[in-house]
């Protein structure tokens, strides 16, 4: 998939093995609902006024994801993640559960729908924009989500993944203006991607979904940055050397990270 961002697996992976694969056919899931995170929006003018200036772009990020009605790419996840498994195994899904949980470990999870036989449970554990350190003017966007699938009857955490996508290695770099622009319709554009990219990532990774049993991504996400004026110089690339070498155009998976992704931040 032809994509502009970069994403990676991390944290106490457990992919859905085998003999869980055969156990889902006809069993019941439930679907839950979280909490939407605060959206950080992180400029250089609030950067360095420490906790203080955090709370100030948590407010500006979700002022600007309330006016502008910026959906939670979660949604894309749980739903194609979810279509997967019946498609695939055979499972058979509830209705999604539209009561905030505050539920995160796999006991709290499988309590919250003991009538089903599992409970795929999907989280935002982050989003945000923020700039780069040499080119103040310029912009990338991040995304992370957590997916659990636990049984019920037992509270074991038959597959854990978190997924964490952003736009640090794209050789375009939007101002916060294009990001705020018509309703902020790039930055709808640019989270739906990432929900996406994670979609297909965890489709692989996670489930072992084969290709065809999880929904393409729609062509208006795959290159969502692709339209936007600036193409960001050389120092964009420089201004980030902690990001992976792969190539930015093909979603990967890495090994364990010893800790949780801290947000759409990584």
């Amino acid at each position: 998939m032809a994509t502009t961002c970069s994403a990676t697996a991390k944290d106490k992976m457990i992919p859905l093995a085998e003999a869980d694969v055969l156990a889902l056919k006809d069993k019941t899931i439930a679907l839950t609902v979280h909490e939407r995170p605060s959206f950080v929006a992180m400029t250089a003018g609030k950067a360095g006024f420490g906790l203080l200036g955090v709370a100030a772009m948590a407010s500006a990020g979700n002022k600007l994801i309330d006016e502008n009605h910026v959906a939670d790419p979660v949604e894309i996840v749980r739903t194609n993640l979810a279509a997967g498994l019946q498609n695939a195994y055979g499972a058979k899904l509830q209705p999604t559960d539209t009561t905030i949980t505050e539920a995160k470990k796999p006991k709290e999870i499988a309590a919250t729908h003991p009538e089903a036989d599992y409970v795929l449970d999907v989280r935002s554990a982050g989003w945000n924009y923020a700039y780069y350190p040499a080119k103040w003017g310029s912009y990338w966007i991040g995304y992370s989500v957590q997916v659990q699938l636990v049984d019920t009857k037992t509270d074991r955490q038959v597959s854990n993944m978190a997924c964490g996508a952003n736009t640090r290695q794209s050789p375009k770099a939007p101002s916060r203006e294009q990001l705020h622009a018509n309703g902020a319709q790039l930055l709808k554009d640019v989270t739906a991607s990432l929900g996406w990219i994670c979609v297909q990532l965890l489709a692989k990774e996670q489930f072992h979904f084969a290709p065809e049993q999880v929904a393409s991504t729609p062509a208006e996400y795959v290159e969502p940055l692709a339209s936007i004026a600036d193409t960001a110089p050389a120092d964009v690339a420089a201004a980030t050397p902690s990001a992976p070498s792969q190539d930015a155009n093909q979603p990967v998976a890495e090994p364990p990270a010893a800790a949780a992704p801290s947000g759409g931040m990584h």
